[in-house]
């Protein structure tokens, strides 16, 4: 929350993404201890999740039809090669139109101007926190972590413990994609998809932090070489509460190790923020970079790589 913050204050502090209001929908983290804490009530939201289910619920229409009709076809799917995934994903996604979201915004909206200006809110915040999301290296973005604000349609993420690419090391369905781009979020923006506000949007937000990368760059490192938390998101390990950080150390590896994936970390970042994180031998510029990272998020490869519950198909 308080890098959210610090890019909140660098987007309100620049002409071009100060005029379009851009901003990290937050809430309030209050820590009680090292393993435990209060997290503020979000009001006024459902998750994606909730809402597809509602939507699906009053039309009769499965809730996972898509991972049902690819079973039906391909029973065993997690057993298959990769480009034979790919095809059974593909047909899995033909079954259903994939308009649920972009109905749901329509829908709850009470006339065409409030459901124009969520749709707008919606395509901007999402962008927002895409591209604060890649550079965090924030994972398991399945629908129960990505909510919607009912009034204002702007998006506001939970969950934030796969951080700094843990979910792109798993031995087991790694995430191959940088932030969730699936189809149901692509249509419901505007009629251009993702050629609209969303890219612009993502272009001026990757801008903005590549312009301010010492100071988001100072904020993380101080985040990343801190000895217990550090432990925690790298390693996915849970230290007992009266543990103290040497002791956590000792238990993953030693401080060396530890210090090992620390510097790996905040290399990795600084190379998404210089545009290296593609070539490390050529700096992309912003746009192109932003490509790269669309691509990377709709390409149906690493979309079939996902598991089950983070819902690909939708």
């Amino acid at each position: 929350m308080q890098l959210f913050g610090l890019v909140n204050n660098l987007l309100a502090g620049d002409r071009e993404t100060s005029r379009f209001d851009l901003a990290i929908q937050r809430y309030a983290v209050i820590p009680l201890s090292q393993e435990s804490g209060l997290v503020g009530w979000v009001p006024n939201c459902d998750t994606l999740h909730a809402l597809i289910k509602e939507y699906r619920e009053s039309r009769r229409i499965v809730l996972n039809i898509e991972h049902r009709m690819m079973m039906q076809m391909a029973p065993k799917y997690d057993n298959l090669q990769l480009l034979q995934k790919v095809e059974i994903f593909q047909y899995g996604l033909e079954q259903t139109t994939g308009q649920d979201l972009n109905k749901v915004l329509w829908l709850k909206s009470k006339s065409a101007e409030v459901w124009l200006e969520r749709r707008t809110n919606y395509t901007r915040s999402l962008a927002v926190m895409s591209m604060v999301g890649y550079i965090l290296g924030l994972g398991d973005r399945h629908p129960s972590n990505i909510m919607l604000d009912r009034k204002s349609g702007k998006v506001t993420h939970i969950d934030f413990g796969d951080c700094f690419e843990v979910a792109m090391q798993r031995d087991k369905f790694p995430e191959m994609i940088p932030f969730r781009l699936t189809r149901m979020l692509i249509n419901a923006m505007e009629v251009s998809g993702i050629e609209g506000n969303f890219r612009s949007t993502c272009e001026r937000v990757m801008q903005v932090l590549r312009d301010n990368k010492d100071s988001l760059m100072a904020m993380l490192e101080a985040f990343v070489y801190d000895p217990l938390i550090s432990w925690k998101l790298l390693t996915g390990g849970r230290t007992e509460s009266n543990d103290n950080s040497e002791e956590a150390a000792e238990s993953m590896g030693g401080g060396h190790k530890r210090n090992d994936q620390a510097v790996t970390i905040v290399n990795r970042i600084d190379d998404k923020l210089t545009g290296r994180d593609f070539e490390k031998n050529h700096t992309l510029q912003v746009n192109h970079q932003v490509r790269k990272l669309i691509n990377q998020a709709t390409n149906h490869e690493n979309l079939c790589r996902c598991y089950i519950g983070w819902c690909p198909f939708w």
